[in-house]
């Protein structure tokens, strides 16, 4: 099962099964501008859900800041409380930018997923991101692979 989370209007809003974040099914893709903050456009990210027989894979698509903090909390709390002692994999391929609300966002994650007896890894961050999460030491806390077909596979810890 197929998810399409946020408000991106593209050719993967397209697909059978996809949805916005907000619930409501539209019957055509929308193109919907970015937000805008004093003629600026603000970042976007777009958050697909995918169910696998070994976990749910959330492929994030663009910038986790502010703007989008929230929209990406309630992404991967859903994820986590449909994968009760399950794995959740953040897909971070096409991830370009992730400041401290995000990484805000991770350390909940993963305290909720301990909490639950999940796992929750991170696949394929491009080297901005992977150096975040290095330099905060999350790294250490919540495992990175460098595919999601790698942290599908990985053992689970007991």
């Amino acid at each position: 099962m197929n998810h399409q989370l946020g408000h991106r209007g593209n050719a993967k809003n397209a697909l059978a099964g996809t949805r916005s974040w907000s619930g409501a099914r539209s019957a055509a893709p929308t193109c919907r501008a970015r937000p805008e903050y004093a003629g600026v456009a603000m970042p976007d990210l777009t958050i697909s859900s995918t169910l696998h027989e070994a976990g749910r894979v959330l492929t994030l698509d663009g910038e986790i800041d502010m703007a989008t903090e929230q929209r990406f909390q309630e992404a991967v709390i859903e994820a986590l409380t449909t994968q009760p002692l399950g794995r959740v994999v953040l897909d971070c391929s096409d991830l370009r930018f992730i400041d401290s609300s995000g990484l805000r966002v991770l350390i909940r994650a993963h305290k909720a997923a301990k909490e639950q007896k999940a796992l929750m890894a991170i696949a394929s961050p491009p080297h901005r991101v992977l150096q975040t999460l290095r330099v905060t030491s999350l790294d250490t806390r919540i495992p990175v692979f460098e595919t999601v077909s790698e942290a599908l596979s990985a053992p689970h810890p007991a």
